[in-house]
């Protein structure tokens, strides 16, 4: 057997362009990972601007119109809509299920007397979902038919005042001296600063019933008003027009602030509509959560009913809004 030449091994442990050789490698792979990130950051930069490009131009698109339409095209467009879905509300009882809803379709009647809506809350009154003997709390939404229906005490001051308590709020402005409820939650229920976004807006509707079932206050005034202005400036930024779109103008009208709503708000309204008098929950898939997706067509009377009395109360309790804004 041959052996090793020492000569050979030493050549190789000491031969400079080995080392020279891996260090190049190294530095042509550090060169490349540069570039790599150097892409890969200005490809997302990019995206970056094109989407704060796309919002920019969404929350421009909500607000402002190229093209307003004329005072005519427009009391024809809201007359035909009105039309269309008070069509679909008669056909449509699935509504009852929420006294909320309830409540607008009463003030719908009230406002402009279209006897379609009163027989609307005449089944509703006569309905499972008022003074049912297997829900005793029903009883309380007969009130929103009529203020004098008698309704027997519920003593609900045990319930805590945590998060938002819609159905709670809804039933005490309804019937305050029959739904009894803790000093705390009613501190909650009228607070200005307590809530956001989504639950705010419900907020804000429980207060408007409440002025509404039983007069205002200054107190009540301030806190709907402050309510309203909070709610007026989340429409300005949130362009998608599912069912939280005409739910902020709607409760907005009901707090008497015509002078909040932008006249682009209603014509997104009312572009929305289907041929069938309704709208849709979802807008093109986007729910009412930022990261709710989905299409939920079920729930397409909650959404219909709010944009139909936005319509109502821009037509019958507002009228100077109109002319104030169209020509």
């Amino acid at each position: 057997m041959e052996a090793p030449d020492p000569e050979s091994n030493e050549i190789r442990a000491t031969d400079p362009a080995v080392p020279a050789a891996h260090g190049a490698g190294a530095t042509r792979r550090g060169h490349q990972l540069r570039r790599l990130l150097r892409r890969v950051l200005a490809g997302a930069g990019s995206c970056a601007v094109l989407l704060l490009c796309g919002l920019a131009f969404a929350i421009l698109c909500n607000n402002y119109s190229l093209r307003q339409m004329s005072r005519v095209q427009f009391d024809g467009r809201v007359n035909q809509a009105i039309e269309a879905s008070t069509k679909w509300m008669t056909e449509h009882d699935e509504i009852f299920a929420n006294p909320s809803l309830m409540f607008m379709v009463t003030d719908m009647a009230s406002l402009s007397g279209d006897p379609r809506l009163r027989q609307i809350t005449e089944r509703y009154l006569h309905s499972k979902f008022v003074n049912n003997p297997g829900d005793p709390f029903s009883a309380v939404w007969a009130r929103i038919i009529d203020r004098h229906a008698p309704v027997p005490v519920f003593d609900l001051t045990w319930i805590p005042a945590g998060d938002s308590a819609e159905t709670l709020w809804d039933a005490y402005a309804v019937a305050p001296d029959r739904v009894l409820i803790s000093s705390a939650q009613r501190a909650s229920m009228f607070s200005a600063t307590k809530f956001y976004w989504g639950k705010r807006q419900h907020q804000l509707l429980a207060l408007d019933m409440y002025r509404y079932y039983n007069g205002d206050s200054g107190d009540l005034r301030d806190s709907i008003n402050q309510l309203a202005e909070k709610v007026a400036r989340d429409a300005h930024f949130d362009f998608r027009v599912n069912d939280a779109y005409p739910q902020r103008s709607a409760f907005v009208l009901g707090a008497d602030r015509p002078d909040l709503i932008r006249a682009r708000w209603i014509e997104r309204l009312l572009d929305y509509q289907h041929a069938d008098g309704s709208w849709s929950y979802c807008w093109y898939g986007w729910c009412r959560g930022i990261a709710e997706f989905g299409t939920q067509e079920s729930n397409a009377g909650h959404t219909t009913v709010q944009a139909a009395w936005a319509l109502y109360m821009l037509k019958y309790r507002f009228p100077l809004w109109a002319r104030q804004h169209f020509e």
